[in-house]
């Protein structure tokens, strides 16, 4: 992200909230997707757009012998982020999209949902991929798709995509940089979509928490009466408090990794 963008969702200390329930939702997918799809050896790894700093602790995690910084444009989130710190983590202020990142070449470069807050998200990767070793790899993780016949959660991701589209952003990346890794002949070693089906709890809790950050966005005030965000908050609210645990929605993520030509 540059300085004149800001996140879709806000970052504050509900936003903080917000990603970590999203971290507990996905860790899984996406720890098995580090641990196969990086290198063998990892000395030095970097989390883009790391936000309050739960990606780069999963890296940690995954890669225990090497450093990991996590770099952020948002002065809240990379002070959030430092207040968890441990041995091999570091953050820094830092625009993932303009100047090199501060270190050696990268073994890993990660970025999770960082590209829709990207409005021009293919030169971004492109330059990425000069920031890498010789062996290095950039893996990137957005939306596919996301199926589902829950009618609150319709509504509500019909929002949300009219509502970033507006901001020349797109919810659904995955045939983005598909269509861009192909036509620009990049050096791509893994191209696949996982599949995460998600209770309906977990996912009313995260879609209820994200509309309280964007509700009052003017795409939004302009175009939806407070009494149709209001009602969709409500409905969220009924499904995420119900004893009943069950999924009616998948979340499709597709997963990249590349290298360097």
């Amino acid at each position: 992200m540059t300085e004149d963008q800001s996140y879709a969702f806000g970052d504050s200390n509900f936003a903080d909230q917000r990603l970590e329930r999203l971290a507990q939702v996905f860790e899984p997918t996406s720890a098995a997707f580090i641990r196969h799809a990086g290198p063998e050896s990892v000395k030095y790894a970097i989390d883009l757009g790391c936000g309050p700093g739960y990606a780069t602790r999963m890296l940690a995690d995954a890669f225990p012998s090497a450093s990991v910084i996590g770099l952020d444009i948002s002065n809240h989130f990379i002070r959030s982020a430092r207040s968890r710190e441990h041995a091999t983590t570091q953050f820094y202020l830092h625009d993932v999209t303009g100047n090199p990142p501060p270190g050696p070449p990268a073994d890993l470069m990660y970025a999770r949902y960082l590209l829709a807050h990207i409005s021009d998200p293919t030169v971004v990767v492109s330059r990425w991929l000069d920031f890498l070793s010789r062996d290095g790899r950039l893996l990137i993780e957005e939306n596919q798709s996301i199926d589902t016949d829950n009618p609150v959660f319709v509504e509500y991701l019909d929002i949300l995509t009219r509502m970033l589209v507006g901001q020349s952003n797109n919810l659904y990346l995955g045939p983005t940089v598909e269509e861009f890794v192909n036509s620009a002949g990049l050096n791509c070693l893994i191209d696949q979509v996982t599949p995460v089906r998600v209770s309906d709890r977990d996912t009313a809790t995260m879609f209820r928490m994200n509309i309280e950050s964007w509700q009052h966005n003017p795409f939004v005030l302009d175009n939806y009466s407070q009494r149709d965000v209001l009602s969709i908050m409500s409905a969220l609210d009924s499904i995420r408090r119900a004893d009943e645990v069950f999924s009616s929605i998948t979340f499709n993520v597709r997963q990249f990794a590349l290298g360097r030509s």
